[in-house]
C-alpha cells in the first residue's frame, strides 16, 4: 500500500487563527490513532497540497507586500515541518500547486485600468467571457476594468513562485520547476506513480474567480510523459478548483479540462477549493471508455465563516492498493479539543470510502504492464548503447531492470561490464552464476580484482567448466599467486 496525506486550503482565518505547532501536533496525534483503526491506515508516504497556501492580502491593505512575504514564511515553516516529520525531509515527495488565494490581488489590480462607460464593448457579456479576455467586471463598483499592463498582471503569482522555487531548490524532480509551464511533475512510490501538478489559476485575480488550466498545458504534459520514455502504474493529476458548483457561483473549473486529462490516461485526480471532502467519478467515452476517480479535500485551516454549514476543518488520507487500481479515501475531521479523527457522516459514515479507476491500456485496449514496458525500453536502450560502443550508458539503462534472474537483460549487462571493463561490477552481478560461462567470467573477474583465494574456491566449485578452460584459469591463478610472493 502507498499512502498520501492530502491537505488543501491552508489559508488562515483571522477570526479563528491556528498556529503551525498546533496544526502539526494535531496531525501527529491523529497519526497515532491510525494504528488502532480498521481497515489499516498506513502512515503517509507522500504529501499533496492542492492549493491556497496562504490567505492573501486585500486590495489596499496596509503594507500588503510584507504581509504576502510573511504569510509564505508561515507556510514554509508548516510545510517544512510536515516534510521533516512525515517524509524524513524528502521534498521530492511533497506536491505543491497554487490556488486562488495565492494570487496577489494588489498586483493584479495595479495592472488594470478603469474603462469609461463610453468605451464599453457593445456586447459586454461576450467581451467578459471570451477566451483570454482582458476585461473584468467589478460588482462592488458596478464598473468595468481592463488589463492594461499584461507584464505586470503576469507578476501576480510572483510571491507564490518565489516561495516554490526556494522550497524545491536543489531537489531532484522529473522536470525543473517552471513558473510559466502550467504544470510540474513529481514521481512517487519508487517511480511507479507520476503526479502532474496543474496550475488552475489562469485569469484568476481580484475580479475573476473562475479556475482554468493554461490552454495547451494538459497536452504539453502528455507529450512530456510520452517523451520521458517511461511507463507508470498510476497517473495522477492535481489541481485546485472544484469542477462543479451552483449556478449563481462562477469560481469552479470547466470539467472538460479534466476530461482531457482522462483522455491522456490520468486515472486519479485530487483538488481542493470547495472546503469539503468528496469523491466522484469522471468519464470520457473513448472506445471502451475511460474513467478518473476525483477526490476533493476539505480545508485544513479555514474558519467557520469560510466552511460549508456543518463542516469542520478536514484532511484526507488516500491509500492506494498494491494493484494501483483501487484505493480508499479516509477523511479526518477536526472536533473537540481541535483534534482530528475519522469523519462519521454523509458519504463517509465509516470514515472512508473505496475508490477505483480503470487500468492503463494501449491503443488496442489491452492492459499495460508498466514494469514489463519499462524493462523492454531499458533493454532496447542498452542494445543501442552497446552497438554504439557506449557500455557505460548500457549499464545505466539496465539499472532499473531485474538482472538477477537469467535472461537477455542479464546477458546484456554482462556484455556491458566486460566491455568497460568493470570487474568489481561483474563480481557483484555473478555472485550466483547461472551458467558455466558465467562461472568462467566470475573466476576471471575475481582474479582481476586480486581476490585469488575466492577465485580458486569458485573454480574448484564449478565442476562443469570444460577441462581445457579450467586448466587455463588454474595456470593464471598460479602465476598470479607466484608473482604475489615475489
Amino acid at each position: 500500500m502507498f499512502s498520501i496525506l492530502h491537505i488543501s486550503d491552508l489559508h488562515r482565518s483571522s477570526d479563528e487563527p491556528v498556529d503551525n505547532d498546533s496544526l502539526v501536533a494535531a496531525l501527529l496525534a491523529d497519526c497515532d490513532r491510525y494504528a488502532g483503526e480498521t481497515p489499516r491506515v498506513p502512515l503517509p508516504d507522500a504529501l499533496v497540497v492542492s492549493g491556497d497556501l496562504i490567505q492573501g492580502a486585500r486590495i489596499g491593505a496596509a503594507n500588503w507586500q510584507q504581509s504576502m512575504k510573511d504569510q509564505y514564511e508561515v507556510a514554509n515553516g508548516f510545510l517544512t515541518a510536515l516534510c521533516n516529520r512525515f517524509l524524513n525531509g524528502d521534498k521530492s515527495r511533497m506536491v505543491l500547486i497554487p490556488g486562488n488565494h495565492d494570487v496577489c490581488w494588489n498586483t493584479s489590480r495595479s495592472a488594470m485600468e478603469l474603462v469609461s462607460p463610453a468605451e464599453y464593448p457593445k456586447n459586454l457579456h461576450s467581451a467578459l467571457v471570451e477566451p483570454d479576455s482582458a476585461f473584468r467586471w467589478s460588482w462592488s463598483e458596478q464598473a468595468l476594468y481592463r488589463i492594461g499592463d499584461m507584464a505586470g498582471y503576469a507578476r501576480r503569482m510572483d510571491y507564490y513562485w518565489d516561495f516554490v522555487e526556494a522550497f524545491y531548490r536543489n531537489v531532484k524532480l522529473p522536470l525543473p520547476i517552471n513558473r510559466s509551464r502550467g504544470f510540474q511533475l513529481f514521481e512517487l512510490c519508487d517511480q511507479r506513480i507520476i503526479v502532474a501538478a496543474f496550475d488552475s489559476i489562469v485569469g484568476n485575480d481580484c475580479f475573476g474567480y473562475s479556475g482554468a488550466i493554461p490552454r495547451g498545458a494538459v497536452g504539453q504534459c502528455a507529450i512530456a510523459l510520452r517523451d520521458a520514455g517511461r511507463s507508470y502504474d498510476l497517473r495522477m493529476a492535481v489541481w485546485h478548483h472544484s469542477i462543479q458548483g451552483p449556478p449563481i457561483r462562477a469560481d469552479y473549473m470547466d470539467a472538460s479540462q479534466v476530461q482531457e486529462m482522462i483522455g491522456h490516461g490520468f486515472q486519479l485526480g485530487l483538488h481542493g477549493h470547495q472546503h469539503i471532502a468528496a469523491t466522484q467519478t469522471q468519464l470520457v467515452h473513448l472506445d471502451k471508455g475511460r474513467s478518473m476517480a476525483v477526490v476533493s479535500a476539505g480545508s485544513l485551516c479555514a474558519g467557520a465563516k469560510e466552511l460549508p454549514r456543518g463542516v469542520n476543518r478536514q484532511y484526507n488520507l488516500i491509500v492506494i492498493e498494491d494493484d494501483f487500481l483501487h484505493g480508499r479515501v479516509h477523511v479526518r475531521e477536526m472536533g473537540d479539543g481541535d483534534q482530528f479523527s475519522r469523519k462519521r457522516n454523509g458519504a463517509f459514515l465509516d470514515g472512508f470510502v473505496e475508490i477505483g479507476w480503470q487500468p492503463k491500456t494501449d491503443v488496442m485496449g489491452r492492459e499495460v504492464d508498466a514494469h514489463a514496458e519499462n524493462a523492454r525500453r531499458a533493454v532496447m536502450s542498452a542494445e543501442t548503447a552497446l552497438r554504439e560502443n557506449d557500455p557505460q550508458n548500457a549499464v545505466r539503462a539496465l539499472q532499473s531492470v531485474d538482472i538477477d534472474a537469467p535472461g537477455y537483460a542479464r546477458k546484456l549487462m554482462i556484455d556491458a561490464l566486460l566491455a568497460i571493463p568493470d570487474h568489481t561490477g561483474l563480481v557483484a552481478l555473478l555472485h550466483t552464476p547461472a551458467t558455466v560461462e558465467e562461472s568462467v567470467f566470475l573466476v576471471s573477474a575475481l582474479m582481476e580484482t586480486g581476490d585469488l583465494e575466492n577465485a580458486q574456491s569458485r573454480l574448484n566449485a564449478a565442476s562443469r567448466i570444460e577441462d581445457g578452460t579450467r586448466a587455463d584459469l588454474q595456470a593464471i591463478i598460479d602465476i598470479k599467486k607466484l608473482m604475489r610472493t615475489k
